[in-house]
């Protein structure tokens, strides 16, 4: 278990999303998660990799940045769209 708890932010790893160091869990995913109704137990359970420290300076970061976890949201949402546009099968409107 680490004693100093670090949320970290590197371009080249997630797109410079803020993340647990040492690892490639989002902060975001942690977050929107929890926001879902998943415990803090059911995160450790979900990502074994991370203990309960970790999974709570995360939640502790996505509570403390709502402006720059609605700009991840967005990207997200953005995202879903361009490829829902992108893609060649079938809705059901076809």
């Amino acid at each position: 278990m680490s004693s100093t708890v670090e949320i970290v932010r590197t371009p080249d790893v997630l797109h410079g999303k803020p993340r647990v160091e040492g690892t490639r869990i989002g902060v975001f995913t942690l977050g929107a998660a929890a926001e879902g109704g998943a415990t803090v137990d059911a995160l450790l359970d979900d990502y074994p990799a991370l203990d309960r420290a970790e999974v709570e300076a995360a939640l502790d970061y996505y509570d403390a940045h709502p402006e720059l976890m609605d700009y991840i949201r967005m990207q997200k949402e953005t995202r879903k769209q361009e490829f829902a546009e992108q893609s060649r099968a079938p809705t059901a409107e076809s």
